[in-house]
């Protein structure tokens, strides 16, 4: 797909709809009334109105099927809709289909009236079956690819983007530099704790990404719900604490093996707990923070979660070294 074919207003290209439904009919009314309609079109999904025939819901057809035909339509819609108004454009609608991972998506004017849809289909040369999951993910990853393809830039604008953040690591990197020689004193008198520095920060490092990686699927989700992110963050820490639990207990077993002493293989051990569990909380909860600010977390997360985890993992291993060694 071109650029000027991506500028093209969704209004001029947008499918007629004719699986438009009141909120107040029935699923039985509303199916009897689609029985008498000439249907033309794939049906992906049932749009809601209401009295004055704006836009207020979307059910899927698996959903209409499947619930009693008694129930009323507004009981069973999902009122939160993602739809494009009639100004914007296909580059606008291959990023909402990209994101959201959606089958369609309805084209609304300034009243919020429905004057048709576009859907993913319109993108790809052939037809596919909606109810192959596999298939659909492949077809939002290519929408995804052509719109990085679209976005490409020349080496200098691409050094400019990216260096910025390359420096945010050098930062960090520079930070654990100053907090490794503030605490030389305990560095000196113990050597194992210099030898495993590299380790417990690839510790820290490689988990707290996992969680950051992990927390930007959550926010991609469709009609994600406070209660539900929370459940999901949640769940990934529990996963956390297991990992750094067992991270500390088996290398701090095996440092003793230097033997450098008991408590200083305690410190190493336990040290990883901590930092492990504050890093990874980190990123957890950061591109969170970027999602409520408007920034886009694939882009900042992970040089700020890196730098970050880095240096609260290089002070919590050294000052916890200090407290109990020196």
């Amino acid at each position: 797909m071109d650029k000027k074919h991506l500028s093209v207003l969704v209004k001029d290209v947008a499918k007629p709809v004719q699986t438009i439904v009141n909120k107040e009919e029935t699923i039985e009314e509303a199916l009897s009334k689609m029985r008498h309609q000439q249907i033309d079109h794939k049906i992906i999904y049932f749009y809601v109105v209401d009295g004055e025939n704006k836009l207020c819901g979307i059910i899927p057809t698996r959903k209409l099927l499947l619930c009693d035909a008694s129930s009323k339509i507004k009981d069973i819609m999902t009122e939160k809709v993602i739809s494009l108004h009639q100004g914007q454009t296909l580059q606008e609608a291959m990023e909402l289909f990209a994101r959201h991972s959606l089958l369609a998506l309805p084209v609304i004017d300034d009243n919020n009236h429905i004057i048709g849809a576009v859907d993913v289909e319109m993108y790809m040369e052939e037809s596919f079956d909606i109810a192959d999951a596999r298939h659909r993910f492949d077809i939002f990853q290519m929408i995804g690819i052509s719109l990085e393809d679209e976005k490409k830039l020349s080496i200098w604008r691409n050094f400019r983007l990216r260096m910025p953040w390359i420096f945010c690591n050098m930062v960090g990197g520079i930070f654990c530099a100053i907090i490794a020689n503030t605490f030389n004193t305990v560095l000196s008198n113990v050597i194992l704790l210099a030898m495993f520095i590299p380790l417990v920060l690839s510790l820290s490092e490689s988990i707290s990404m996992q969680s950051m990686t992990h927390s930007i699927q959550i926010l991609r989700r469709p009609r994600l719900t406070r209660k539900s992110s929370f459940f999901l963050a949640l769940k990934e820490f529990k996963v956390v604490l297991l990992m750094a639990l067992s991270a500390g207990l088996i290398v701090g077993l095996i440092s003793l093996l230097w033997r450098g002493g008991s408590y200083a293989s305690a410190t190493i051990g336990f040290a990883i707990v901590i930092s492990v569990i504050i890093a990874a909380s980190f990123g957890i909860i950061f591109p969170i923070i970027l999602r409520k600010t408007r920034l886009d977390p694939k882009v900042a997360s992970g040089p700020v979660v890196l730098t970050l985890a880095d240096v609260l993992t290089t002070s919590i291993y050294l000052s916890l070294a200090t407290w109990w060694l020196l």
